[in-house]
């Protein structure tokens, strides 16, 4: 399950609306050796200073302290540790728009150098932070941020470089800084993610049936598959509550019963929720914040409680499935 595949796009950015204050600027830095690396990313956060912008790095601390000896004690950065802060696609984009708008942009024009972390993922896991980069060009447009993430040219898989080819409007290296010739427009890349059928669930899956009156019967199988699978007790709670939402919004909005499967694989505790009775047309589901919903808003929070969240939707219904590790 590599990257979406397709012809390039290079259209306009869709899905968010202006604010009158400076548009989104998102690039993708591909380096050849650490020296074009640094070479790069300290003009970058350097420019972003003399401009008056607040100055951001998500990197991981080898490269955060080569930054910061570069840069110099007075060249005022905010360095965030990229291990940590890359966890989970889906709340990393959301703590990221949480921060900026409730620290950054109040102070003015937000510049931003990523390190995404790539080495250790899963197939799946590098399609859903392609997502994550497609969506920056959703989240943040009409926002006064410009965003450069740090791709390694020489070493990182093929199949990464394309998508950071295809979700990037600019590409950056030492010959300066281009349009993206295949840059693809964000609900065709979107789309693209979920064009597979999900893989069914193993025969061994614990199988209920839910409708109206029947959540606290759930929610108490959910508790016990978690317990059974080792699951501790905080995440076990987050695992109940993202799947009781996708459950009570089928209660209350969709078909108004459903059929739920819970198994474990892979290090991880997996929920496919079903739902005969509704189709969902909402282009990012759960992807979007609040204020910027056209759909149900419980998603977002879904997004954040999990791991991963994949959703597929067609005249047959609707499937969200649910992961959440184990270790």
């Amino acid at each position: 399950m590599n990257a979406p595949q397709g012809g390039a796009g290079g259209s306009a950015l869709t899905g968010g609306p202006e604010t009158g204050r400076d548009a989104l600027v998102h690039r993708a830095l591909l380096y050849g050796s650490r020296w074009e690396l640094l070479l790069s990313a300290v003009a970058y956060l350097r420019a972003g200073r003399h401009a008056g912008e607040t100055v951001v790095a998500i990197v991981r601390p080898p490269l955060s302290v080569e930054l910061r000896e570069r840069c110099g004690p007075e060249t005022a950065i905010e360095f965030i540790d990229a291990a940590k802060w890359f966890g989970g696609p889906a709340r990393a984009l959301a703590a990221l728009h949480d921060r900026a708008r409730d620290d950054w942009w109040p102070k003015g024009s937000l510049r931003l150098l990523a390190e995404p972390v790539w080495d250790g993922r899963t197939p799946l896991e590098t399609r859903e932070w392609l997502r994550h980069e497609c969506l920056l060009n959703v989240v943040f447009a009409g926002t006064p941020t410009t965003i450069m993430c740090a791709y390694d040219a020489a070493a990182l898989p093929r199949h990464v470089l394309d998508g950071a080819a295809r979700t990037h409007p600019e590409l950056a290296g030492p010959d300066g800084t281009t349009a993206s010739e295949r840059f693809t427009d964000p609900a065709r890349f979107y789309a693209e993610c979920d064009a597979a059928p999900l893989p069914a669930p193993p025969e061994t899956a614990r199988r209920t049936v839910f409708a109206a009156g029947g959540l606290p019967s759930l929610r108490t199988v959910l508790t016990a598959e978690a317990t059974r699978h080792g699951l501790p007790g905080d995440r076990a709670l987050q695992f109940v509550l993202a799947v009781n939402e996708v459950a009570t919004g089928i209660v209350r909005d969709g078909g108004g019963r459903g059929a739920l499967r819970v198994w474990a694989a892979d290090g991880e505790l997996i929920c496919d929720v079903t739902d005969p009775g509704r189709v969902l047309t909402v282009r990012y589901p759960g992807h979007l914040p609040p204020e910027r919903q056209d759909g149900d808003v419980a998603l977002w929070a879904v997004r954040r409680l999990c791991h991963i969240v994949e959703i597929r939707s067609g005249a047959w219904g609707t499937q969200v499935r649910m992961r959440v590790k184990l270790g």
